[in-house]
This record gives C-alpha cells, sequence and structure tokens, in this order.
C-alpha cells in the first residue's frame, strides 16, 4: 500500500523508472572539501555548491554571493525609508 501511495504522489505508474536526472544535474560545483570547481561534482551534497554553468562562475561563487548580499542589504535600507 504504501509503495502504491508514493507512486500516485510521484505520478509514476507500475514498473516506470525514476528520472534521477533532478538528482544529479549536469554542470559546475565548487567543492567546499577540495576548494575547487568540479565537473562531475567528487563530494557530497552537503558540501558542494553549485551547479553553475561554467568552472568560472563556480569559482566566482564567494563574488556572486557578496553581489547578491549588498543587494539584499540595500532593498532592506530602502524598504526602512534609510535612503
Amino acid at each position: 500500500m504504501l509503495n502504491w501511495l508514493r507512486r500516485q504522489a510521484s505520478g509514476r505508474r507500475a514498473g516506470e523508472r525514476v528520472d534521477s536526472s533532478a538528482w544529479n544535474p549536469s554542470g559546475w560545483w565548487w567543492c567546499m572539501q577540495h576548494q575547487r570547481a568540479e565537473n562531475p561534482p567528487d563530494a557530497p551534497g552537503h558540501r558542494r555548491l553549485g551547479p553553475y554553468p561554467t568552472a568560472a562562475a563556480a569559482e566566482n561563487w564567494r563574488d556572486e554571493l557578496d553581489r547578491r548580499n549588498e543587494d539584499w542589504d540595500e532593498e532592506n535600507r530602502r524598504w526602512a525609508g534609510d535612503d
């Protein structure tokens, strides 16, 4: 019964294989363990960031993070009326 419920929830029919592409996406990953861009990733999911479209984008993850944080801080200042 439990397997039937799982199939119903997933939209799969009996005997249909699971599409694992969502679990193993392509792209470049920044490995926090090895401190490098990797394709395919060589570390567990909790030790990597991504996927990124290119190796350069993966290597520049920190710059992107800083830029987003600055944008969010600016947005918060505008919302608070601290122009």
